[in-house]
């Protein structure tokens, strides 16, 4: 144990030259986790108040940043910082505790019980007052938690999520039991977010005309691809991009390398298409609100390793008029599945959870998406992976990680 702990002191010293700064520019951030943590109202009641929420929400957002995500591993984790808990939990919430190590039925009994809309507006909430969303790209897509799924086929394992690709922060989500009821989740969500002034990029099962409606009611601007669930729209996008239409195609080329791969892609757009009406007789373009241009992007991608080519066309609508913003916002799109999904999955393991009960699968995606949040800021300014920092904070007290007492 001396000789670990001689190795664990070593380690720290190498990292501490560039960790320092990295923890220095977002000390006001995590200082402030607990401002979110503690407005998280407690539904338990009785002998269930033995341990404080805004406590047992501590220790998990501090385990999920080191790796740690399980109920069991909530619980190794409060005993291991037993007395640092301690002392951080005294300071930030000015009042002492008499237990300090829960269990992992705590946990689960916690998150299972915890309203998952309740939990996510004192994050949003927290987010708008460090944050101007105003001409914000916001992603918005769907995932579902296939571990729940394959046990619970009729549990909300299915998440739609509105991702501010900007400040890759997870704006706002609604849980649905099927895939096939993204559409009104995507209604559902418009609601609960603020719109206005921002660009909202959606996949093709977001291009109907409700949705267009309410982005445009809202003072909101849109891109969507359009494939075969809109069969008219996508025939009538096709017949614009021949040659008799070449003087009014705007071409806008971008070449992106990198894992083994390089793509290329084309975006060829037509502004103010709905200009052409006595010539075309439109049956289904004009039914988009505030269409002011259109699209069809060509994707090109070779395959170094294996040698193979692979071509990919797609079509868009869009009430933007800047040909090379909208062929960038198609691309940054994708932030959300790269950025989001693919972290919840890797890097904290969320397809392999088994949580289903209640609230719990909700609540653990919530708090994952926020852990995540923090874990970009330190990204961003350190240049260390997900997991690298994760076992930087492994080896460091809740304490260091959460205050500015580094």
């Amino acid at each position: 144990f001396s000789l670990f702990m001689q190795l664990n002191s070593v380690y720290l010293h190498l990292i501490s030259s560039d960790i320092t700064n990295t923890l220095a520019a977002i000390k006001l951030f995590m200082e402030n986790i607990f401002q979110i943590l503690s407005t998280v109202p407690d539904h338990r009641r009785g002998n269930h108040l033995i341990y404080p929420i805004d406590y047992l929400l501590l220790i998990s957002f501090s385990g999920i940043m080191s790796g740690f995500t399980t109920w069991s591993d909530f619980e190794l984790y409060a005993q291991l910082h037993e007395e640092d808990l301690k002392m951080l939990y005294k300071r930030l919430a000015k009042r002492e505790l008499m237990n300090y190590t829960p269990s992992h039925d705590t946990f689960s009994y916690c998150f299972r019980g915890l309203d998952p809309k309740a939990f996510q507006e004192a994050f949003k909430s927290w987010l708008l007052t460090v944050y101007e969303i105003l001409g914000e790209h916001i992603c918005i897509d769907g995932k579902t938690i296939r571990g729940v799924r394959k046990l619970d086929p009729d549990s909300d394992s299915h998440t739609v999520t509105a991702y501010i690709a900007g400040i890759r922060a997870s704006l706002n989500q609604v849980f649905i039991s099927k895939k096939s009821n993204e559409i009104n989740a995507v209604k559902e969500l418009l609601d609960v977010i603020d719109v206005e002034g921002n660009i909202l990029t959606i996949d093709a099962i977001g291009t109907q005309k409700e949705i267009v409606d309410k982005i445009v009611s809202k003072k909101g601007e849109y891109i969507l691809q359009v494939k075969s669930n809109q069969p008219g729209t996508l025939l009538e996008l096709e017949e614009h991009f021949c040659s008799f239409y070449k003087d009014e195609i705007i071409t806008t080329e971008g070449l992106e390398s990198g894992h083994g791969r390089v793509e290329t892609c084309k975006l060829e757009s037509i502004m103010n298409p709905l200009r052409f009406a006595e010539t075309e007789k439109y049956r289904d373009l004009n039914k988009w609100a505030n269409l002011q241009s259109i699209h069809k992007l060509t994707s090109s991608r070779y395959d170094k390793k294996k040698k193979v080519e692979s071509l990919q066309v797609s079509y868009y609508i869009s009430s933007l008029s800047n040909a090379e913003k909208v062929c960038k916002l198609i691309r940054n799109h994708w932030a959300i599945e790269n950025n989001l999904h693919y972290c919840l999955d890797v890097i904290l393991g969320e397809d392999r959870s088994l949580r289903r009960k209640d609230n719990a699968a909700k609540n653990v995606n919530i708090i994952y998406k926020i852990a995540l949040f923090f874990l970009e800021r330190l990204k961003s300014t350190s240049k260390r992976s997900f997991n690298a920092l994760q076992k930087i904070n492994a080896l460091r007290k809740p304490s260091q990680i959460l205050s500015s007492d580094f």
